[in-house]
């Protein structure tokens, strides 16, 4: 178990390539194996003399497993929302147990990212929900807000400058598929507004000129 572990936490130092992203999936399910014989995970809210242990260890694999797939080491389907929602129990229903993770805020703000890149805009509020007001103020956490905010207010300038400001590098991958979706939008509104319109206005708005001349 503290091998498996200890592997992944190596991988999630590293970079995507074949060799990288095909080891990751093979830890990561002999991890998931091993966790199978314990007794105190979700649903079990039960608190014994090895529970601690337990879902703490859980809790370190699933978070690892999410940065696997943040960086794109990990790469099977939807790898990122299934293993943040695993972590979910252990974030908030065994919170008072465990503690605080050093990498809660970091987390929590990946998964609300990934929720709001993919419009799953129901699911992100909800996830906010369950996050205490005290909390928000974490600066993972309000950057994602910040970038929410933005995106609601259709303020697309300010939201590719807050991009620039990310707080973790974990965030990448997700913010350019941010990025892509605002230029979308921008492109669509001035398709319906303008005929035609200069480069330099392709410039200041962040748009490729293909992505024009394709509309």
């Amino acid at each position: 178990m503290a091998a498996e572990l200890k592997e992944l936490k190596k991988l999630a130092d590293g970079s995507p390539s074949p060799q990288n992203n095909k080891r990751a999936e093979e830890v990561l399910l002999a991890f998931k194996e091993a966790i199978c014989d314990f007794t105190t995970l979700p649903p079990n809210n039960t608190k014994t003399a090895q529970s601690q242990k337990e879902r703490t260890l859980a809790m370190q694999g699933y978070e690892t497993a999410c940065v696997l797939a943040a960086k794109n080491i990990l790469t099977v389907d939807s790898a990122l929302e299934r293993h943040a929602q695993l972590l979910q129990p252990y974030y908030f229903d065994y919170r008072a147990e465990l503690g605080d993770s050093s990498k809660r805020g970091e987390i929590l703000a990946l998964e609300l990212l990934s929720l709001l890149v993919g419009k799953k805009l129901g699911d992100f509020y909800s996830l906010m929900e369950r996050i205490p007001l005290k909390e928000r103020s974490d600066k993972y956490i309000n950057y994602v807000v910040e970038l929410e905010k933005n995106l609601m207010e259709g303020n697309y300038n300010q939201l590719l400058k807050t991009r620039q400001k990310s707080p973790s590098t974990l965030y990448k991958a997700l913010l350019n598929k941010l990025e892509s979706t605002v230029q979308d939008e921008i492109a669509s509104c001035i398709e319906q507004s303008y005929p035609s319109i200069s480069l330099r206005v392709e410039y200041i708005l962040y748009i490729d000129t293909d992505s024009i001349n394709n509309m």
